[in-house]
């Protein structure tokens, strides 16, 4: 009966030790998935933060672009209205000279119809 009573004890001590090993085993892989899963988290958490930085470059090199286009229009229009300005300027000169040589010729025709009235 003791033998028995042994020969149980030492069946369940041996399930046992298996039961440990198995969830040892189940413990460790376990914590190999958990390590996993965190891993691949943060290179995701990585790669979406690379994707967002990809991103406001591509949305800052764009607004720089239209920033140089905006600039370079400023430009093209501060030119056109000094040409403009340059233009009108001259315009009122020969308008003036016109002026001075429309009345030139009236004290011109005036003096010649003096001259023929004597």
């Amino acid at each position: 009966m003791q033998e028995s009573q042994d020969q149980a004890t030492d069946e369940y001590a041996r399930a046992l030790g298996d039961a440990q090993t198995r969830l040892a085993q189940k413990e460790a892989e376990l914590r190999k998935a958990a390590e996993n899963h965190a891993s691949e988290a943060e290179q995701l958490r990585c790669q979406v933060e690379q994707e967002s930085r990809d991103t406001h470059q591509v949305e800052a090199n764009a607004l720089r672009e239209q920033l140089a286009q905006l600039e370079k229009s400023v430009e093209q229009e501060m030119a056109l209205n000094m040409e403009l300005q340059q233009r009108q300027t001259e315009q009122e000169k020969l308008l003036a000279q016109r002026d001075d040589v429309s009345s030139q010729l009236q004290e011109v025709n005036r003096a010649n119809s003096r001259l023929l009235e004597q």
